[in-house]
């Protein structure tokens, strides 16, 4: 009995391993480039958290957006794609759905913060992190198909850290996190993903430094580039 248990784990340990490498070769367009789906939160109707009297976060995610997109524009192994081109309502739904769709490599949505009073300042990063697995519905535990699911989102959980890992430490000089930074949550648009993935709080618009800095050009181009180069190591 314990053979045969034994046997299936192999089996479903060769089997997640053939599915991990399709998966990755599945995940590139076309022209074999890597796909990466960078989602500017909020739009449209949606303005997101208030900056200033004419400044809105939605404008300020989709600034940053564009400046990845520009850094990258150089990388002749990846293609950028947007959940949202320009001041457009998106709903949650389709904004997964895009990157589903895009077969993505990484997928990163850019936010700014709000809350926890005045004193809280500096980006917050999220990844889905373990808590949000479950077995997958209607299998027996240890069932062959159920272990093979599970490895191959652990792998993408794993990605999705290394990801987080990495984009730390290029943004730590550019807007200190405060003891913040890096955060294993259940952050809605996260847990609906099989892919790596990572939700940016750039910095808090409750903070009077962090609102002032949010506005400033050069801000977010270093917080762009700081972006731009943890996507280039990550997918290099």
């Amino acid at each position: 009995m314990k053979l045969r248990k034994w046997t299936m784990f192999v089996l479903a340990a060769l089997a997640a391993a053939a599915l991990i490498s399709t998966t990755n070769a599945e995940a590139k367009d076309p022209t074999g480039k890597f796909v990466l789906v960078i989602d500017p939160a909020h739009g449209g109707k949606d303005d997101g958290v208030q900056l200033a009297r004419k400044v809105v976060e939605k404008d300020v995610t989709l600034a940053v957006a564009t400046l990845v997109k520009r850094n990258l524009e150089d990388a002749k192994t990846m293609t950028v794609r947007f959940t949202r081109m320009g001041d457009a309502d998106v709903a949650m739904t389709d904004r997964v759905g895009a990157a589903i769709k895009a077969q993505a490599d990484l997928f990163i949505s850019i936010h700014v913060n709000a809350g926890f009073e005045k004193e809280a300042s500096g980006y917050e990063l999220y990844f889905p992190g373990f808590r949000g697995q479950e077995a997958a519905k209607g299998a027996p535990k240890g069932e062959s198909a159920a272990i093979v699911r599970d490895m191959v989102r652990t792998k993408h959980l794993n990605e999705g850290v290394r990801f987080a890992q990495i984009l730390q430490k290029k943004l730590d000089p550019v807007f200190p996190r405060q003891d913040r930074g890096l955060r294993d949550a259940p952050v809605l648009i996260l847990q609906t993903l099989t892919i790596p993935a990572v939700v940016l709080e750039i910095g808090f618009a409750t903070n009077p430094n962090d609102r002032k800095k949010l506005q400033e050009e050069s801000i977010q181009a270093a917080v762009a580039k700081a972006i731009a180069d943890s996507v280039r190591e990550f997918l290099q």
